[in-house]
């Protein structure tokens, strides 16, 4: 959707969610929140560097399904011809 000039693309899940000291950490280059499940802790930094470059934001919250919300908000551009 655009808001204010902005596209928004948000992604839900409907499992256990995280806190907020959570949703700080897990944007952090490295950082696992879950040690249990396989990976290297890059997923979500590498979305913020994109999201930063682009001029736009990445935002952890909770989902309306109840587990996380990721929301990537990047500005709009209009292409001229």
């Amino acid at each position: 959707k655009i808001v204010n000039n902005q596209i928004e693309i948000d992604i839900d899940d409907d499992g256990k969610g995280m806190g907020e000291e959570q949703s700080v950490l897990a944007l952090q280059r490295g950082i696992r929140i879950d040690e249990t499940k396989p990976g290297s802790g890059l997923g979500l930094s590498i979305v913020k560097d994109i999201a930063n470059e682009y001029g736009g934001t990445i935002k952890l919250s909770k989902a309306h399904l109840g587990g996380l919300q990721a929301r990537l908000s990047i500005p709009a551009v209009q292409v001229k011809n």
